[in-house]
């Protein structure tokens, strides 16, 4: 693995610190950004964060490690599958046995040129992610004009069943086989986070809820909003029982405010009321952000986010920073 960066090379974004003393200071990952950056988080059983993101428009495709919680990483590296391929972000999932999956959208392969090549690939670590396996291929879209796109990590069902939500169909998917059969009631769901609660309830980010394994589904009112543009937002499921989704408060592309919204009774309802304060910069944030969290340990959240504006000290990136988990408890 390559060197970790010191502390010393780590972003304190003052004015974003100083609003919430809660919040750790920003950790920098990348400078120079732009395009679908789009980043994604994982964190392995051993407590190791795994982070990926495009810095370029659909290239290069640049992985990240942590292994301390996210105070130090290393420094960006080429994703070796990616290099020669023009990528659309995708997701990283952690299995229950400890492996970790990235899936990302491949947009062009060498020698393609039609927009109907656009499909999803996967690359499995067992350790992780410091190496990765050969690449595997989801189905393309079956009309080809429709992209096949995956942005959320996927609900492993079981190691033979994957919940994965895809631009263009939501399906069960054997790793094993490589086949595919439907889920549920055949539902689409579309481009946005599907995930399973502490108690096994499937919360869908199309507002929908369902404790039969997506036999049925009943409407959740009021919900945030994950499902406009649901490839910018997410939606998580915690250990403790609470669910997290993202909202973006404020006008232009990025807003100016990323607020996490919590449902404290298995997604039955969302605290609309009381937004959990993520980031606010008190200006316009560059770019859509895409924040993605995991939950580092019980008592921890650790969120990977981007922001274009040129103005802010040291410039665009990457960042992350971590929230602790008693921020979301009622108030």
């Amino acid at each position: 693995m390559s060197r970790i960066l010191p502390l010393a090379f780590l972003f304190l974004a003052p004015s974003v610190f100083a609003q919430n003393s809660e919040l750790s200071p920003l950790a920098r990952l990348e400078t120079g950004v732009s395009g679908h950056i789009h980043p994604a988080l994982c964190i392995s059983k051993k407590g190791t964060l795994v982070g990926v993101y495009c810095k370029k428009e659909y290239m290069p495709y640049l992985i990240v490690r942590s292994t301390d919680g996210g105070k130090t990483w290393s420094p960006p590296a080429l994703f070796p599958h990616t290099i020669k391929t023009q990528v659309y972000p995708g997701s990283l999932t952690t299995l229950a046995d400890g492996r970790l999956v990235h899936a990302w959208n491949v947009w062009f392969s060498p020698g393609e040129k039609e927009k109907s090549s656009r499909y999803v690939a996967y690359s499995i670590s067992s350790d992780d992610g410091v190496t990765w396996s050969e690449p595997k291929n989801l189905a393309k879209a079956k009309d080809p004009k429709v992209h096949s796109v995956i942005r959320h990590p996927f609900v492993e069902l079981s190691a033979t069943a994957w919940l994965i939500p895809l631009a263009d169909r939501t399906a069960l998917y054997n790793p094993e086989t490589g086949q595919e059969t439907t889920f549920g009631d055949g539902s689409n769901h579309g481009l946005t986070p599907i995930v399973r609660t502490a108690k096994g309830t499937l919360v869908s980010g199309k507002g929908l809820r369902s404790i039969d394994a997506g036999k049925t589904w009943e409407q959740i009112k009021p919900f945030p909003d994950v499902s406009t543009q649901g490839w910018r937002h997410q939606m998580i499921a915690l250990k403790n029982g609470m669910l997290l989704a993202s909202q973006i408060v404020g006008p232009g592309v990025g807003g100016e405010q990323i607020n996490f919204i919590v449902s404290r009774d298995d997604g039955k309802s969302w605290d609309m009321n009381n937004p959990v304060e993520f980031y606010n910069p008190s200006r316009a944030i560059g770019g859509r952000a895409c924040p993605r969290t995991v939950e580092i340990d019980n008592k921890t959240l650790g969120t990977i986010y981007y922001d274009t504006d040129e103005k802010q000290a040291g410039g665009n990136g990457v960042f992350f920073r971590t929230t602790p988990t008693a921020r979301l408890d009622k108030r």
